[in-house]
């Protein structure tokens, strides 16, 4: 099971649910226009090109995620088993990226109401914002130039983390 928080984060924009659901549904849709909308973007104000670079590095991502996933070996057995399903992956990876934004995302910083969670529990590696987590968000919030809207820890910044997606 993937639970919506408890709580909504707020949004940068004036508007906490769309004519399609809340954030939470939107990250598990379609995780990029979440994410703009978390930073209070709308379809508009975006170069397509900067989103293009934007959605090839977050699908880019999700595979790679996909993968240490598989191959994690404290990986619950329920979850080893749904696996296979490239539909349930998706939305697991999804559910994943919502975490890791939720987590990062400063005016939520550490509060545990504003984050989803997922029943049996994925394991913490898979769960803790790692350093590949941090720097994908760091890749997006810099392409958007919202990195301000992040708390990322001090081995992730724009200095050490490259932001090339090509």
């Amino acid at each position: 099971m993937l639970l919506s928080p408890s709580r909504l984060p707020p949004i940068a924009s004036d508007f906490s649910h769309t004519s399609n659901g809340s954030l939470f549904t939107m990250f598990l849709t379609a995780p990029l226009q979440a994410f703009c909308l978390l930073l209070g973007f709308s379809g508009t104000d975006i170069d397509l090109d900067l989103y293009n670079k934007a959605e090839m590095l977050l699908s880019s991502s999700l595979n790679n995620w996909g993968l240490a996933l598989a191959s994690s070996d404290t990986l619950d057995p329920v979850w080893g088993q749904v696996l296979g399903d490239p539909f349930i992956r998706r939305l697991l990876l999804r559910f994943i990226f919502c975490q890791t934004v939720l987590t990062l995302y400063a005016p939520v910083y550490n509060k545990n109401e504003f984050l989803p969670t997922c029943v049996p529990s994925l394991p913490k590696p898979v769960l803790s914002p790692s350093y590949s987590y941090q720097s994908v968000i760091l890749h997006l919030a810099s392409i958007f130039s919202a990195t301000k809207y992040f708390i990322f820890s001090e081995d992730v910044s724009p200095e050490t983390v490259s932001t090339n997606v090509d």
